[in-house]
């Protein structure tokens, strides 16, 4: 079988999900998997680009709340069955705690990047979506977080970042970590200046280059 350029794998899966066919994004991946497509590769090259356009779609009114969250269901089940391949060579002596903001509750990005923790052999501990700002704090302190990770897709939900790290200043966890990500800080890669934290990345690989960088 010749291989397909990155760039049809790409459009076969998203043509998928825009017909919400979970049968045909499970031939599209196997395809992949079959050219040895590093499973790295199928989160930045397949899942992230797939996952922004389903959102472009949506915030043109083009995908209805129901298409968008039938994609992201999809995309969601074949990263857990991905999941068991993203073993790390060896453990780190590292904790990073990380999940969705108050209220936000697109959480496909913060699984990517913990998934690529895991890889690099940091202990995860990944809240999920909508995490109140009060708890996430709380969480970080017992869980006794080297870095926290916070998500924001949507750019009403940045303000809420501040809130959190406010909080993390009055329960004395002044100073630590934390990194961004999402789609603002995509679009706009400086906004984290703004926010009192210590980075942002564009995607998995690039959070945890930084991470190291920042917890060494």
């Amino acid at each position: 079988m010749t291989n397909q350029p990155l760039a049809d794998l790409q459009a076969l899966y998203l043509q998928a999900l825009r017909l919400g066919s979970g049968r045909q994004a499970d031939r599209a991946l196997q395809t992949a998997l079959d050219q040895r497509l590093p499973v790295e590769s199928l989160y930045l090259d397949i899942f992230q680009p797939s996952a922004y356009e389903i959102g472009r779609l949506w915030q043109r009114n083009e995908f209805s709340v129901g298409q968008e969250h039938l994609a992201t269901a999809i995309i969601e089940r074949q990263m857990g069955d991905l999941h068991p391949l993203f073993r790390p060579a060896q453990a780190r002596p590292k904790t990073v705690v990380m999940g969705c903001v108050a209220d936000e509750r697109h959480r496909l990005g913060i699984r990517m990047v913990a998934d690529f923790f895991e890889l690099d052999g940091w202990t995860v501990h990944d809240l999920g979506a909508d995490v109140p700002t009060a708890t996430f704090a709380a969480m970080v302190r017992e869980l006794h977080a080297d870095l926290v990770g916070l998500s924001a897709q949507m750019v009403f939900h940045v303000p809420t970042i501040a809130e959190l790290v406010s909080e993390l200043d009055r329960i004395g966890l002044s100073g630590l970590p934390v990194m961004v990500g999402g789609l603002p800080f995509v679009q706009q890669p400086e906004l984290y200046q703004a926010l009192g934290v210590r980075f942002s990345a564009v995607d998995a690989r690039q959070a945890v280059t930084k991470a190291n960088q920042a917890v060494p």
